[in-house]
This record gives structure tokens, sequence and C-alpha cells, in this order.
């Protein structure tokens, strides 16, 4: 099989589709399949030993959507020996794009998209009103075009598949449901004692960040509060710092690091608007982390009917506060959630066991 993906995040620079893409490529080359990456151009840009092919980013709208420069040729001349392609992440033009001269017959091989998440409309309120207007603006045009016309959409989110069909009319022939993953067997568990909570993610308006203080706030002062990750709220957190002094900002580290921190963590705090299938929550889960997770996207998948942590109903941040402070002061609940979480990632959410999904779902549509 020979595939084409088209990644709108690539190393050093990435998301947590990006790591994703990074870690099924490599299952799909040691498989003996063919890949090859298209990927906007960034300075110090990091192939990461792949076939990535940058393409020319004129500019990065409100920061985050790269707006590439021979698209179409690029995907013309890479697509020709190609099986399919795959487009991570309904929410950029580049993928719009490929979608768009896919239906104008310009090019001639299937198009997969990979939902990553933020499509449900119920974290709009929380937004501001520049990124909020994007998003309608974006979900009733571009959005509804790359839903209707991709040849398959596989989405890490179950409970998406419904607003899919709901939002856009697209039937649920086309669609299928496919978890995200990690490699379990490199994370190393935690022993839970660490008296350190973490939040791992990009310092971003809908990442929660404005639930921070009141989180902060409710953890003891012997405990740390952890952040990994940089953004556009960097500030926010650094004011923070002037207020509490068990804030510990790492900023954004190595992935290797990031491993390790999660094995001296006793609990994630991810108090986010909107997700696909959080990666961190996956991590965490190998780690034998227990979460604490706001009920967006996969998230009621991920904690199992709260055997893995808990699911709170989105944005009641007093309850979010309650279900952090109880795993803060029952060590055995902890460990018991903890538990759970490793053996239901090492069953479920291990790329040996989700891969050979992805591959069966993507030979359907070849």
């Amino acid at each position: 099989m020979k595939v084409l993906i088209l990644c709108p995040d690539w190393f050093p620079n990435i998301s947590g589709f990006a790591m994703s893409c990074y870690e099924f490529s490599q299952r799909l080359i040691k498989d003996g399949h063919q890949v090859k990456i298209l990927v906007p151009s960034q300075k110090d840009l990091d192939k990461k030993g792949l076939d990535v092919v940058p393409v020319w980013q004129v500019f990065n709208l409100l920061g985050r959507n790269p707006v590439l420069f021979g698209l179409l040729g690029a995907l013309r001349k890479h697509s020709q020996d190609a099986d399919v392609i795959l487009l991570y992440s309904y929410m950029y033009e580049m993928n719009f794009r490929a979608v768009f001269y896919r239906w104008l017959g310009l090019i001639k091989k299937p198009m997969i998209l990979l939902y990553r998440g933020s499509l449900e409309d119920y974290f709009l309120p929380l937004l501001s009103p520049v990124t909020r207007f994007a998003k309608i603006i974006y979900d009733n045009t571009m959005g509804r075009f790359l839903f209707r016309h991709s040849d398959c959409i596989i989405s890490n989110s179950k409970p998406t598949l419904d607003v899919i069909n709901k939002k856009y009319g697209v039937n649920y022939d086309k669609m299928s449901y496919v978890s995200s993953a990690v490699e379990v067997k490199e994370f190393k568990h935690s022993s839970l004692n660490n008296k350190r909570i973490i939040f791992n993610g990009r310092l971003i308006e809908n990442k929660g960040i404005k639930f921070f203080e009141k989180i902060v706030s409710n953890i003891p002062k012997d405990w740390k509060f952890t952040i990994v990750g940089d953004g556009p709220m960097k500030d926010v957190v650094l004011d923070l710092q002037n207020k509490f002094s068990n804030i510990e900002l790492l900023g954004k580290i190595s992935y290797e690091d990031t491993k390790k921190i999660y094995s001296k963590s006793d609990i994630l705090v991810l108090p986010t608007f909107a997700e696909g299938s959080p990666r961190v929550v996956l991590e965490a889960c190998a780690a034998g982390v227990p979460s604490v997770v706001f009920d967006v996207g996969d998230v009621p998948t991920l904690m199992d009917g709260d055997k893995n942590g808990y699911c709170v109903s989105r944005y009641n941040i007093d309850d979010f506060i309650t279900k952090m402070k109880v795993l803060i002061k029952d060590s055995a609940l902890r460990k018991k959630k903890g538990a759970n979480a490793r053996s239901f990632a090492e069953k479920t959410l291990d790329w040996e066991i989700v891969y050979k999904r992805m591959v069966d779902e993507i030979k359907k549509v070849i």
C-alpha cells in the first residue's frame, strides 16, 4: 500500500495529531507500506527520518491555520503512485483545498478525512468573538464541503459520528470510529506518590486556560501544578506564578522528557473546551495516571465509565475541582483508577491494536 498524507503540523511545532501521524507512519513503514507526508514549510523542520515533503507556507491564519502555495502541484506530483490520501484533521484550509481539487477531478486518488476534534458547537460561547466567528464561518463553508465530499471519514471520537450525521447529513456507512493510540510500552508506570498534578497542552484559549487559577487555588501548597506546553496564553500562566508558588511551568519540552514527567505525576487535569480524542489522556492512561477531564469528544470512552479518572459534565468547573480534590486526598482511589487506566491502555489504546483497525478501514476505501 502506498499512502500520501497531508499533515498541517509537523516537528518541531507539533500537535497531538501530528504525533499520531508520525507514529502511524512508522507502523505503516515497518509493515512494508510506503508513506510520503506533505507538510507546511517551517523553520527548523525536522523530518524525523521519514519521507516528508515541505510545501511553501505563505502565512498562518490566526496563528494556527497554514495557507500553502503550490499545494495542487505537490498533490498531483506525489499522488501519482499513491493508493490513498489521508487528511489529518478537518479544521485546516489546506485539507479543504485538497478535497476541493478531488471534487474538481484534478486529483484522482481517494481521500480519507481523519477527524481529530473540535467540530461540536457546545463550546462556542466560551470562545473569544474572533475565534467564535472564524469557527462558525469555517464549519458552514469549508468544513461542510470537506465532510460531505471526502471519500470516507475515520473519527477518533465515537460520539462525534452522530454530530457529523446531524450537522452535515453524512451517512453512517461513510464513517467509522477508530480510537487514537499511543505506544503504551514506552511509558513507565507512575508510583502516584509524587504530589504532582500535570497539565499538558498548548496554552491556547480552547484548552481551558481560564480555569487554571481556580484549579491551582485548590491544590495543596505542598503539591506542584506542573504545566507542560507553550502558546499565546503563556502570559496568563506567568501572572499566576506571581500569585502561586507551586506552579511549575516547563514550557515546550521533548516527548521523551514529557513521558518522564507523566511517570512522576499523580493526576492529569484537562479543562478543555473541545477535543476529538485528547492524546494527553491516552498518555496519562499509559503511565497509569488518572485524569480529570470535561465530557468532550471521545473522553467518555477513554474514561471507561469513570474507571480511569473522572469525566466531568462540560464546563462545570466546581465539580471538576471536587473530583480533583477527591483524587488528591484519597491515595487508594487514585491508585485504583491509575491501575485501571494502565490496563485500559494496554487492552484498548496501544498502537499494536489500533493500527490493525486503521489499516482495515483504509483498505476498505482502496
